[in-house]
């Protein structure tokens, strides 16, 4: 395995979500499993959250699949070694399958931090009228903007710069967003092509893996963020 995939490695092995820590104990071995709150009401939605949270729970558990099987797949680093004209053997098309699956779990990561921050700041948007990046923008604006909006904001609107292998880089989720949109609106950006329909050279799987999962894990830290100042709140 590569250095900037052991990197990658550890940096995905230190994702902890404490899955019990939005649980009510009910009896002994019960717990409260939901509630369906008033519309207008002005207390915080602690069953709303947990709801989130173990989406969230979900989604990371199978992002950490899908790299673990990348990990078995061990994608060269020598980009010397990338044929992109060649049809991809077996283990690569796997693997790259995997790396598809990261790609759109991970975007789904984007739109729950923004469904947490929207119960929590009690905007109040509909669930289903919230789009991640307009909704953080918004919350970046105005006398009463919050600093994670701001933050956030800053980092979407990264711009593109790819340094060292070793270094973690800027605009990596332009580049993944970019990346999903033509696989859903265009052709695939595995399939190397030169046609009327788009030019296309089909990426190494490993530089297509550190920009997803760096993505993962800069959502990843918005989100423990979140979760943090969450709990801090119940304990007051």
């Amino acid at each position: 395995m590569g250095q900037s995939l052991q990197i990658l490695k550890k940096q995905v092995e230190g994702i902890s979500y404490n899955e019990n820590i939005f649980y009510i104990p009910f009896g002994e071995g019960k717990y409260i499993f939901g509630y369906i709150s008033p519309k207008n009401k002005t207390n915080l939605d602690m069953f709303a959250i947990k709801t989130i949270y173990d989406s969230i729970i979900d989604l990371d558990n199978k992002i950490k699949f899908s790299f673990n099987h990348i990990l078995d797949y061990n994608p060269s680093e020598n980009l010397s070694d990338h044929k992109p004209f060649s049809k991809p053997d077996e283990k690569e098309a796997e693997a790259i399958y995997y790396v598809e699956n990261i790609v759109f779990r991970t975007s789904i990561l984007w739109d729950m931090l923004a469904q947490l921050c929207n119960i929590y700041w009690k905007t109040n948007i509909p669930i289903d009228s919230i789009y991640y990046k307009t909704f953080f923008n918004n919350a970046s604006q105005g006398k009463k903007a919050k600093e994670l909006a701001k933050d956030v904001m800053e980092y979407l609107n990264e711009e593109d710069k790819v340094k060292g292998e070793l270094d973690p880089w800027e605009g990596n989720h332009v580049y993944v967003k970019e990346y999903r949109n033509q696989m859903t609106h265009q052709n695939s950006p595995n399939v190397s092509t030169l046609s009327n329909v788009g030019m296309v050279t089909r990426p190494p799987v490993i530089y297509v893996v550190k920009r997803v999962v760096e993505d993962y894990l800069a959502v990843s830290f918005y989100i423990q963020s979140m979760i943090d100042e969450i709990i801090q709140q119940m304990k007051e």
